[in-house]
């Protein structure tokens, strides 16, 4: 189908929201949505990113920008020519595996961004921070900080930050993962235990009847300048990610995602 969209810079990326929803115009109502595409005579594949409410956008990288033919940070009125490409999935089976209840709360989580109005308890906010402070980290120096928030105010200014977290404006409250460059002096090592914080809550969240998604929060974005002013953060405090959670909206079913073709034996 063709369309008109609007390039702008969102951040460090470059952003087109569609005028449609592709789930109902192309007829796929799960899983990743890949496309082809054609701008200014140039055609290129790319998947669909969601945000929220049913919106979906393109990110564009200054690469693909340029192979377009685009220069600058704003590109308004574009004629795009979409349609979709279907892509076999990961697979349709899947090699024997042991089950328990542990393991079907792994393979049966899914990103939510869509939430209902029903608050949360506190029971329920405590529980899922007690799966964050489970998590392992290393030397042991468990860097991790969460700030929590439910004031519909800061949701709704944060969800202005960037088009990543306009799901937080239906949320019922959001969880800052931070790390303390103190405790932990190798970047590397303190956003993988704050990563892996976020998953332990991601699926705490979802064993309890809640659905949560995670933001991906960069350095020197908006949004991690606005979290970092909104929360007060000191300075040694380094926001890693977001969780945006609340009672889920939408319904989600995980297929089958064991991709036999990555798993390595012994070598590549």
């Amino acid at each position: 189908m063709d369309c008109k969209i609007d390039i702008k810079k969102d951040g460090k990326f470059f952003t087109a929201m569609l005028p449609f929803n592709p789930r109902k115009e192309f007829g796929i109502p799960k899983g990743t949505i890949f496309t082809e595409c054609v701008i200014n005579d140039f055609k290129f594949k790319i998947k669909l990113m969601p945000r929220g409410n049913e919106e979906y956008c393109i990110f564009f990288n200054k690469k693909l920008l340029a192979d377009i033919g685009i220069h600058g940070d704003e590109a308004l009125g574009l004629q795009l020519s979409i349609e979709p490409v279907m892509k076999e999935p990961p697979g349709s089976t899947a090699p024997e595996m042991l089950d328990n209840e542990a393991l079907s709360v792994i393979r049966g989580r899914a990103s939510i961004r869509n939430f209902g109005d029903k608050k949360i308890t506190a029971v329920q906010i405590n529980t899922i921070l007690n799966a964050g402070f489970c998590t392992p980290s290393a030397k042991n120096n468990r860097p991790f900080h969460f700030v929590v928030s439910e004031s519909r105010d800061k949701l709704l200014r944060l969800s202005e930050s960037n088009s990543n977290v306009k799901l937080l404006t239906t949320a019922a409250a959001c969880i800052i993962v931070c790390g303390d460059k103190v405790l932990q002096g190798i970047p590397e090592l303190l956003i993988e235990d704050c990563s892996a914080a976020t998953q332990n809550m991601l699926l705490a969240i979802h064993s309890i009847g809640l659905g949560g998604v995670w933001c991906g929060v960069t350095q020197s974005s908006e949004l991690y300048k606005n979290i970092v002013a909104e929360f007060e953060l000191p300075n040694r405090i380094r926001p890693i990610s977001l969780i945006a959670l609340g009672y889920p909206n939408e319904e989600k079913t995980q297929p089958i995602r064991f991709e036999s073709c990555k798993v390595h034996m012994e070598t590549w």
